[in-house]
């Protein structure tokens, strides 16, 4: 066989071997992955509201201090049956340890907070009140189609970060397995 067909064979071997390991090592990521890549830490959307004894909450107190789980509940199911919020709420001694702090934020107005803890039992953090949905619109909590408010605990952390999505609040996801995790 000449020296020069040989080479080209070589070097054609070559090329398909590094094509073949090139494509086995870039392999489309699951859709679960390519998210969590594009998740950027923002600084999270300060807010204030009156809570269930009318006073003025504000978030900036907390902020870049502590981490912070901001859940927001339902105004249907209420304070009293909304089970995001019950979970957090029985996990709260674990989440002080660890110096999380909680605020629960609902379109509810003070007097129906009220009434669902007579119903539920009190609760040791702020329930904010936001019928003006002003809260719930910068975090990204109304649904774009239906233009209710949607349910979601998110963390903040310890430089007063959430994670975002192209710019918007992601959710934590599982509240269950997050609560673990913070109690540990």
């Amino acid at each position: 066989m000449d020296r020069r067909l040989f080479l080209v064979f070589v070097i054609g071997a070559g090329l398909v071997g590094l094509c073949g390991w090139r494509l086995s090592t870039n392999r489309p990521q699951s859709l679960a992955e390519q998210m969590q890549r594009a998740r950027v830490e923002r600084p999270a959307e300060n807010f204030e509201g009156v809570d269930i004894h009318n006073e003025m909450f504000r978030l900036e107190r907390y902020l870049g201090r502590h981490r912070v789980l901001v859940v927001f509940f339902s105004r249907e199911e209420t304070a009293a049956k909304d089970a995001g919020l019950l979970a957090v709420r029985d996990a709260f001694p674990a989440l002080t340890k660890n110096d999380v702090k909680v605020v629960g934020v609902s379109t509810a107005l003070p007097q129906e907070n009220r009434r669902a803890i007579e119903i539920a039992g009190d609760f040791p953090f702020p329930l904010i009140s936001d019928p003006d949905e002003s809260i719930h619109r910068r975090w990204s909590r109304i649904d774009p189609q239906t233009q209710q408010p949607r349910t979601g605990v998110f963390l903040i952390d310890r430089k007063g970060t959430v994670a975002t999505l192209s710019g918007i609040p992601q959710p934590a996801g599982n509240v269950t397995e997050l609560l673990q995790e913070l109690t540990r």
